[in-house]
């Protein structure tokens, strides 16, 4: 199976790339970043159709998509734009699809942010950040989708264990966080939803 990402920023491609082998064993990923959410959504109502063409093709049965965007305080309608859209271009999304049904596209949401995904996993973050004490995440509760600005408060926490002092960066979080992210322990619903999905292309 081929899937392909289409993905608001370079950040979740950096934490994707490493994620997906573990994920989807077996399957191709195609990871494309976009210059920020509305680029992605402004292409979205041209992209749909031609994947629905390709998915019709000889020999791509087996295409896949998916859409991820960050909630930003709006999930749902963004969630509700995103539904819309493929529902146009005539493909059939995780979220129409009966039970146990096929499906060509899932789209997800990171609530609000993708560093909400790593904040869910606190072990995570200690093993990649070994400077940070327990004591550091007590802004973060038991669900990090809760929180207004995930970066802000992951930033907070990197800042007390001496990290990151003269500024952020998202990508290099990702990639540095990513490889101990833990899906059975991770307190995301957002990841967790995310996770369910792609296990029904497995």
């Amino acid at each position: 199976m081929q899937i392909d990402f289409l993905l608001e920023e370079e950040s979740a491609v950096a934490a994707l790339r490493v994620l997906l082998p573990r994920l989807l064993p077996g399957c191709e990923c195609r990871l494309k970043p976009f210059e920020g959410c509305h680029d992605l959504l402004g292409q979205l109502p041209q992209l749909l159709p031609a994947y629905r063409q390709r998915m019709a093709q000889a020999g791509q049965e087996n295409l896949r998509l998916v859409v991820l965007l960050d909630a930003d305080t709006i999930g749902p309608r963004r969630l509700a734009d995103l539904e819309r859209h493929a529902a146009a271009a005539g493909l059939l999304t995780y979220a129409a699809a009966p039970a146990g049904g096929q499906f060509q596209v899932l789209n997800c949401l990171t609530v609000q942010e993708l560093e909400a995904w790593f904040l869910g996993d606190e072990a995570a973050l200690r093993v990649a950040y070994p400077a940070l004490k327990p004591a550091h995440f007590t802004r973060v509760g038991a669900n990090p989708d809760i929180l207004p600005k995930p970066n802000e408060t992951l930033w907070h926490i990197l800042k007390q264990g001496r990290y990151y002092l003269s500024g952020k960066a998202k990508t290099e979080w990702a990639t540095t966080i990513a490889p101990h992210l833990d899906p059975t322990r991770n307190s995301s619903p957002s990841f967790l939803s995310f996770c369910q999905g792609l296990a029904a292309w497995r």
